[in-house]
C-alpha cells in the first residue's frame, strides 16, 4: 500500500539544535571560510529553534546526508 505524502507537511532536521552563536562558532571553527565572525548586530529576536523530525523519519523513513551541523563542516562531534 502506498502512503499518501500529497498536502502534508514534513520537518528535514539533524536533531541536533544549535543557537545562532553556535552555528557561527561551529563556521568559524571549520576553517572554511577566510573572514570570521565576529558579532550578531543585534541582540532581540529568537535564538534558534528547537526541531525534531522524529515523526519524518518514522513515516517516509528519511535521514540527513550528515549527523549534524557540525559534521556538515568536517569538524568532530
Amino acid at each position: 500500500m502506498k502512503k499518501k505524502f500529497r498536502s502534508r507537511i514534513f520537518l528535514g532536521c539533524d536533531n541536533h539544535p544549535l543557537s545562532r552563536q553556535e552555528i557561527m562558532d561551529c563556521v568559524n571553527q571549520s576553517g572554511k571560510f577566510n573572514k570570521k565572525f565576529e558579532a550578531f548586530t543585534g541582540e532581540d529576536g529568537p535564538l534558534g529553534k528547537r526541531m525534531n523530525n522524529s515523526k519524518t523519519r518514522a513515516e517516509i523513513g528519511w535521514e540527513p546526508k550528515y549527523s549534524s551541523f557540525p559534521a556538515f563542516l568536517g569538524l568532530k562531534e
